[in-house]
């Protein structure tokens, strides 16, 4: 099994396919399985998926969490891996560390994408979920029921999602919800001069302003609503959010094949 050794944790990844690297960053409890379907973009790039401290096969460290360390793990990661640029998928609060890592390290980021990304909690919604996650945290049978079932399309995905939920560890996932909810670079969303590609569900409703935060403050910025989904694109959508990444990246010219 690949390990990067980092600051105090041993971080688990999955390193496939050739070309532009794609580096995935999850949401609290997730781990890198959430991206198996995505796995198929390695006809066209170098798909980096990896499992941040405290979540799946990786280490939870002694370190305190924050969004800043997580993002400080996904610098060395890249830096472990030899990696100088790349383009950063956030996924929900994976687009919170996303985020933090492009603000200060454009240099690194050939494009940003986030999916159902928020620059802060600002809804009822959302803050709800956010305080839901932050109660079970310590409930990993309760919780990945919820999060695995939201997010699986058989009873199989179900089973490995679930299964890979519980490997969490407990307080690490607490504390990702607690800091993720705290979370906002609104103010700094100005700064950002590389491509960014904001993907959200057609029914995913309390998501539907953020965009227009996104649309208002980063002017370059490309909206795409997936139709008939909500949240839960990567899994429920996913062969709608690998054609949309590919479109996009194309445009900018970051990928010059043709979709196929």
């Amino acid at each position: 099994m690949p390990y990067a050794y980092l600051k105090n944790a041993r971080i688990f990844y999955e390193d496939e396919g050739e070309g532009l690297p794609l580096i995935f960053l999850h949401p609290p409890g997730m781990g890198h399985a959430v991206f198996h379907k995505q796995k198929e973009l390695t006809r066209f790039f170098r798909v980096l998926l990896f499992d941040m401290r405290g979540h799946g096969k990786s280490s939870s460290g002694n370190d305190e969490l924050s969004i800043s360390l997580l993002a400080d793990d996904l610098e060395n990661f890249m830096d472990a891996l030899h990696i100088d640029r790349a383009v950063i998928i956030g996924y929900s609060s994976g687009g919170s560390i996303a985020q933090e890592f492009a603000i200060n390290h454009q240099h690194r980021v050939v494009a940003l994408v986030l999916c159902g990304g928020f620059p802060e909690v600002n809804d009822p919604f959302l803050n709800l979920e956010f305080k839901a996650g932050i109660s079970l945290a310590y409930n990993l049978k309760a919780l990945s029921w919820i999060i695995a079932k939201s997010h699986a399309k058989t009873d199989a995905e179900f089973r490995i999602l679930r299964s890979y939920i519980q490997m969490t560890d407990p307080e690490v996932l607490k504390q990702f919800y607690v800091k993720g909810r705290l979370y906002t670079c609104v103010e700094k969303l100005p700064d950002l001069h590389i491509p960014l590609l904001h993907l959200t569900g057609q029914f995913a409703f309390y998501f539907h302003h953020y965009q227009t935060m996104y649309e208002k403050a980063v002017p370059s910025v490309r909206t795409v609503r997936v139709s008939n989904t909500f949240h839960e694109i990567p899994t429920k959508s996913s062969r709608e959010f690998n054609h949309a990444l590919l479109a996009f990246l194309t445009s900018i010219k970051a990928y010059s094949h043709p979709i196929v």
